[in-house]
């Protein structure tokens, strides 16, 4: 193990304390120390009668603590109110104004100001500052994300926060506006705060490359978390016309292996150094273009791994967490139809807010899980802590169910409580019996029974849960008369029932998974599509009727749609339907073949079929109004018809259609699952590349050139961290698209959701190291 993540470990007691960040590497040091073209100062004491108040707050001048030395923007304000919001997002919003006067700030691409919170007992204190343009583009867009901007305060210590606005529409701007939430105290924290805002600018910087394709200048596309020792090893660079590049020992620069780039449309110029294998740190340099350094070897991916537990136990719930946060939501409940409640603190929070639910909990469990499993021989003190905290979920997800159907199934909440039963804070959500949510319990469940074999108590509590689990769910989905999304269920069911059977040997799981395999079958376009400009095959359909190609825009449950069927064909591979079950996966491996090339020379896999005017909103999740910013058909056709034309009918998306959520790193991630499973059952080398490659996106081997997890690799961005702050190895929503367009987008705009940090996309990262650790 390489001396940094050593030191990094032993200091955290492995992931026992938050590890910490060296920014030195991150994108914000960089934007920071950019040189100001020009600049615009924004009057804010000299200014204050204009200053609008718009929440209750009470404003004035302090010129005690001022930046400028002029006297800042004072917001003193409570933490709580008598009533919390509906939604449990806190108990509103408070915050201020700067108004002009309708100016054209084309001109200007970025606003400077600098920002203090007064200490309160808080680890991190978030607030969000909105250009408001009245020009034909209405900014911030009215039920969408655009137009704002967060930022993570230390207390105590003014912090510089820039944001390059060159995606936002400015033609028209009438004022600046500062806010924050009052998200209640936990018990450490003071029952007020108080914002300070100085020394506000208008600047013109070189802009950051905030979408398309091509790479920014003078960088390299390659995997900061490295690669393994019998890893193909791919980089690449544009626009240089270098005849050789190299690969250099990161001490000394020596170089150890010299090759020939081979050019690609665009530009475009791959760096294969596949067949170098000897492990250490090294970099690679074409023309006058280097890259720092990177690991080959047991090193690649190591520091990624230990990153994300450490992001997890950062967001445990009712735990107290070193310098982030006390024992939290003691006083949150889950309630029964017939009266009964259970408390849902435990678990971990499942984003940059505080909510938690058991669909994201058992994504975080699989992954866990499986990175014990594939490092339990080599990494032995990586797999104890990781099965350790998995244990700390698995305890939630199985001590959050009522034993008869009914669960926790989800509590939104963006507040902090006192931990007293019975005053203003608590909150309590309603227990559902639902399909989707048993069957992913009990997968987890099922996955986890013999990796805890030697406390039989504890593996026998998940054999009967996982189980029980299973049992609940099948009825609730041969009663649905729902179909949206009717294949994820199936496939859900597949998969948990296939697990089931492989953990205890019991031919009715096995009997109820076959039954659903059948029908997840008929979810699936098995024939080729010979029509298609791209001929296709193996896409699934949201139900049996093929009414429609099933689609995920933000979280994704297509890992499930292969996974049973690998595990049936591997568990009971003389079953009458063994035939089929390899048919589907055929299928689908033909589908990933067909289009992994069709984002050369990056290798990442499109988001998947779409019919032209056939959608369906009614699962759509959206906060706020669905009546203010809710998608139209004409964004939706918008959408389509910018992807690659199948058919007069048909369209292949890069990206997904999406709206107000967006980000794309759990549904490419969860599409990599399927890959890593067909590659091994296949034997198929290149399938299993293809897997590595859609990891590698997400650490660097991508069009902005940089790493998306924080503190892992370099030039990674701030996150949009809410209640957690900025943990090292938290990985965002994910890259988006701008508006209606089918091409990577990531401003640095710190927005939710895809600068929002999430478990489910760190999830997924944690579950695709897994799979290279397991080799192929």
């Amino acid at each position: 193990m390489y001396q940094p993540l050593q030191q990094e470990l032993e200091e955290s007691r492995f992931i026992r304390r938050p590890m910490r960040v060296d920014k030195s590497n991150s994108g914000y040091e960089r934007w920071r120390k950019k040189p100001v073209l020009k600049t615009r100062r924004i009057p804010l004491a000299e200014g204050f009668d204009r200053i609008r108040n718009t929440g209750i707050g009470t404003l004035r001048i302090d010129k005690e603590n001022t930046h400028s030395g002029l006297g800042s923007i004072r917001l003193d304000y409570p933490n709580s109110t008598h009533t919390i919001a509906p939604n449990n997002r806190g108990y509103g919003k408070v915050g201020f104004i700067v108004p002009l006067d309708g100016d054209d700030l084309t001109e200007f691409n970025r606003i400077s100001f600098w920002a203090y919170a007064r200490p309160t007992g808080f680890s991190t204190y978030g607030m969000s500052i909105s250009l408001h343009n009245a020009g034909a583009h209405i900014m911030p867009v009215p039920g969408r994300f655009e137009g704002t901007h967060e930022a993570d305060l230390p207390p105590g210590l003014w912090t510089h926060v820039i944001w390059e606005i060159p995606d936002i529409y400015r033609d028209n701007v009438t004022g600046i506006s500062f806010h924050t939430g009052m998200n209640g105290s936990p018990v450490t924290a003071e029952e007020s705060k108080s914002l300070l805002i100085d020394d506000l600018r208008l600047e013109v910087v070189d802009p950051e490359k905030t979408r398309g394709w091509d790479l920014p200048p003078g960088e390299i596309a390659y995997c900061h978390s490295g690669y393994a020792s019998a890893a193909r090893k791919q980089a690449v660079a544009q626009h240089c016309a270098a005849s050789t590049f190299a690969l250099n020992e990161a001490d000394g620069g020596k170089a150890v292996f010299v090759g020939e780039p081979q050019k690609r449309d665009g530009g475009f110029a791959l760096l294969d150094f596949t067949q170098f294998d000897k492990p250490g740190f090294y970099t690679l340099n074409v023309g006058d273009v280097s890259t720092p350094p990177f690991a080959i070897g047991p090193d690649a991916f190591l520091g990624a791994a230990w990153k994300t537990l450490n992001f997890f136990f950062t967001e445990r719930c009712g735990f107290d967490v070193p310098g982030v946060h006390p024992e939290c939501h003691m006083d949150t409940f889950c309630r029964h139809p017939d009266g009964r409640t259970i408390p849902i603190c435990g678990g971990w929070h499942d984003a940059a807010d505080l909510s938690q639910a058991i669909d994201k909990t058992c994504d975080v469990l699989v992954a866990m899980l499986e990175l014990g499993d594939a490092t339990r021989a080599d990494r032995p003190d990586l797999s104890d802590r990781v099965l350790e905290e998995a244990r700390w979920g698995l305890n939630w997800a199985m001590r959050t169910r009522f034993g008869d159907g009914y669960r926790h199934v989800a509590l939104t909440k963006s507040l902090w409580t006192k931990n007293i039963r019975g005053d203003k804070d608590d909150m309590t959500g309603e227990a559902r019996n639902t399909a989707i949510h048993n069957y992913t319990a009990a997968y987890a469940c099922a996955a986890a029974a013999p990796l805890y074999a030697k406390d039989k108590m504890f593996s026998d509590w998940c054999v009967k849960c996982a189980g029980e689990d299973f049992f609940f769910a099948e009825p609730v989905l041969e009663s649905s008369d729902d179909n949206s999304l009717m294949a994820e269920r199936i496939a859900a069911a597949v998969s948990s029932g296939a697990m089931l059977y492989k953990a205890t040997g019991e031919t009715r799981f096995l009997d109820a998974a076959a039954a659903r395999a059948r029908q997840l079958a008929q979810c699936q376009q098995l024939e080729w599509r010979d029509d298609f400009s791209i001929p296709l095959r193996g896409y699934f359909y949201d139900d049996r009727d093929r009414a429609r190609p099933i689609s995920f825009y933000h979280r994704s449950y297509e890992h499930y749609f292969i996974k049973g069927f690998i595990l049936l064909l591997e568990c009971a591979p003389m079953h009458p339907d063994a035939a089929l079950w390899k048919q589907c996966a055929e299928a689908y491996a033909d589908y990933i073949r067909a289009t992994a090339e069709v984002m050369a020379p990056y290798g990442i896999l499109p988001a998947g079929v779409y019919e032209i005017g056939n959608t369906d909103y009614s699962k759509m999740s959206h906060e706020g109004s669905k009546n203010i910013g809710g998608p139209t058909i004409a964004e939706y056709n918008a959408q389509v018809l910018n992807g690659i034309k199948l058919s007069d009918t048909h369209y292949l998306r890069r990206f997904p259609v999406s709206y107000q959520f967006r980000g794309f790193h759990a549904t490419l991630l969860s599409k990599a699952k399927n890959v890593f499973n067909l590659a091994r059952y296949f034997g198929d080398r290149n399938l299993y590349d293809i897997g590595v490659r859609q990891l590698e996106y997400a650490l660097g081997f991508n069009p902005f050139a940089y790493s998306t997890m924080y503190g892992e690799g370099y030039g990674y961005p701030e996150l949009t961290g809410g209640n957690a702050g900025q943990p090292a190895g938290a990985v965002p929503v994910g890259f988006e698209t701008f508006e209606n367009d089918d091409e990577p987008y990531m401003p640095m705009q710190n927005n939710c959701t895809y600068k929002e940090l999430w478990v489910c996309s760190t999830a997924r990262v944690m579950w695709s190291i897994a799979e290279v650790y397991k080799g192929f």
